[in-house]
């Protein structure tokens, strides 16, 4: 039996071993329709528009409107407690819809683009090494983690100072002030897995011997030997599997055991949210099926040549095989 491939190590990581694998000549195939290499996969063409994300963004800037105008005066001599609690509530709720419109938008999925048509999002990519290895990493948006991260110390701010507030000004220890105080306790407890690195803006990692997602609150990893194919998902936003053999050498964990939010698939797969990465859905997509469907050109995966093919955009195309 084939010894689980487990790049991490640790607590927590699991893996799934095999007694056989697929040999590197075994083509793997995409689920996606065939489209020209410049255009959205078929399930993402019909376009996608979240309503209620835009909703959302707009009650939070009419709540802010509001609570700016009752702690106008938190900044006068004569402030109280209330215009401070309303100020960092109208800060919050700023950052809120500010979180909404940029993580989800744009989505890069709206309908066939014009040819040719710019990336929605410019790539942020890199040479790292890991596990003694060079890969070409994709890096996270983080303008959209930075705002998450304002979002919640606004909300340690707002939860514990008005848990304080109740406190002082009451006798005895009121239930509401146990909650938000608790509240602050989620809060803050998120800001030390952040500063200890269990939660981060995440990034997709391309090297010779596999691919590797860091995503918020998980790991995952997929050699290129185990990857069966591709495939483009609409979930409400585009999204992409990439997806193993049933006895595939996958190793996944969770890198938060307090904040479970993203998914572990039951079954090997490597599920990448466009919404993460600091890159084009469309492009990201095309330049992982073209090494899905060019095994050979692995090889440059870590090298500037892969920037460079990444940042010329699609199509992507190998003249000399």
């Amino acid at each position: 039996m084939r010894r689980p491939v487990v790049p991490w190590g640790g607590r927590g990581t699991e893996a799934a071993t095999s007694r056989a694998e697929p040999t590197s000549d075994t083509e793997p195939t995409s689920d996606t329709e065939s489209t020209s290499g410049t255009e959205p996969p078929s399930e993402w063409q019909h376009g996608t528009r979240n309503l209620h994300v835009y909703a959302a963004a707009g009650a939070a800037v009419l709540v802010a409107v509001f609570a700016a105008a009752r702690g106008a005066g938190a900044w006068s001599t004569e402030s109280v407690g209330a215009d401070r609690f309303y100020s960092i509530l109208a800060l919050l709720m700023l950052l809120t819809a500010a979180f909404g419109a940029t993580f989800w938008w744009p989505a890069g999925s709206g309908g066939r683009r014009p040819s040719p048509s710019p990336p929605s999002r410019t790539p942020r990519v890199r040479y790292v090494e890991t596990a003694g290895r060079g890969g070409t990493e994709i890096g996270g948006r983080r303008p959209v983690f930075g705002l998450l991260l304002a979002m919640v110390l606004c909300g340690t701010f707002l939860s514990l100072g008005a848990a304080v507030e109740i406190v002082v000004g009451n006798e005895g220890l009121p239930l509401v002030a146990l909650v938000l105080a608790l509240v602050a306790a989620v809060c803050l407890t998120f800001l030390v897995e952040v500063a200890l690195g269990r939660i981060r803006a995440g990034s997709l990692v391309l090297g010779p011997d596999g691919i590797r997602l860091r995503g918020w609150f998980v790991e995952s990893y997929l050699p290129w030997v185990s990857v069966r194919g591709l495939r483009a998902v609409d979930r409400g936003f585009p999204e992409i599997w990439i997806e193993g053999h049933g006895s595939a050498a996958w190793a996944r964990r969770r890198t938060s055991r307090v904040f479970p939010f993203e998914r572990l698939p039951a079954e090997p797969r490597i599920e990448v949210d466009s919404r993460h990465l600091a890159v084009d859905p469309v492009q990201l997509y095309r330049f992982l099926e073209f090494y899905v469907e060019h095994p050979r050109r692995r090889r440059e995966l870590g090298t500037p040549a892969a920037a460079e093919r990444l940042a010329e955009g699609p199509p992507f195309t190998a003249d000399d095989e």
